[in-house]
């Protein structure tokens, strides 16, 4: 199933693939993407609730967990937001709605976080960070929670700095 992307001026992309897209696509954070999977229940999505705080030992401070509040028009809050991130991005996102953050500005955003939520895939967003302020180049890969296994009602995302995904043949 090829999903549709977003591409911005500034080089910065979002895209939705697919949840079966195999761990290794995804360079540096297949470590990440191979946690959530050990989660599934048979085809189905993990909860966040499956997840333990030793379970992400190494990524802590890149990750970030978004909890879906209204579907349309789109509305979360962030629960979580590393400490790395903060360093990285200059702001701490946890406790706000998207709609006060920064990034809610940002063309194409919404509309990708909408469909990864609709369709149950693998969200990957590259480029720079421009809505914080700071160019900050990195690869981020959103991954979908379900309580029922199903409907998604959380976000984890993990970002790797200084780095891009290649992107050729990865759909």
């Amino acid at each position: 199933m090829s999903l549709p992307d977003y591409e911005l001026p500034e080089g910065r992309r979002f895209l939705n693939l697919p949840r079966d897209t195999p761990a290794a696509r995804f360079g540096p954070l297949a470590g990440f993407v191979e946690i959530w999977r050990g989660k599934w229940r048979g085809d189905r999505l993990p909860a966040w609730s499956d997840f333990d705080f030793y379970d992400f030992v190494g990524w802590h401070g890149l990750i970030y967990v978004d909890q879906i509040l209204v579907r349309r028009p789109l509305e979360m809050r962030c629960r979580l937001w590393g400490s790395r991130l903060v360093d990285l991005l200059g702001h701490d996102e946890t406790g706000q709605l998207f709609s006060r953050s920064p990034a809610a500005g940002e063309p194409g955003l919404r509309a990708a976080n909408a469909q990864l939520i609709d369709t149950g895939g693998i969200g990957i967003v590259l480029g720079r960070a421009l809505s914080y302020g700071r160019m900050t180049e990195f690869t981020v890969v959103k991954l979908p929670c379900a309580e029922d296994g199903a409907t998604v009602d959380h976000l984890i995302g993990c970002s790797q700095p200084n780095f891009t995904l290649a992107i050729d043949g990865i759909r």
